[in-house]
């Protein structure tokens, strides 16, 4: 696949971010959930990264690291870093792969 034809980054955390807002009822715990809402604002962040290697163990598919973005749901602290992780999830830049894997944060 062209370069041209795949999806931004930025279009990637956009959609990661719609994805986690819909489905975090339903995997996160309502603690959680009130930790997200309460402090998202100030210290929220979406992080992209090249996917770690053990996302394989949990695909059917072969990962490829020049076409999928992990992307991080959390909390920072003062030194940019994440210091509470919510979600990691591995998008497709592909436009035509919707497929989202997501591991939840242990309630």
């Amino acid at each position: 696949m062209q370069a041209e034809h795949l999806l931004s980054v930025d279009e990637l955390l956009d959609n990661a971010y719609e994805i986690f807002l819909e489905l975090a009822s339903d995997n996160l715990s309502q603690e959680q959930i009130a930790c997200f809402n309460a402090e998202f604002e100030e210290r929220g962040a979406l992080g992209d990264s090249t996917p770690e290697e053990d996302w394989q163990e949990y695909l059917d598919f072969e990962l490829d690291p020049a076409l999928h973005v992990e992307i991080c749901v959390g909390l920072v602290g003062e030194d940019e870093e994440f210091d509470r992780l919510f979600a990691r999830m591995l998008l497709s830049r592909d436009p035509d792969d919707r497929r989202c894997q997501i591991q939840w944060q242990e309630r």
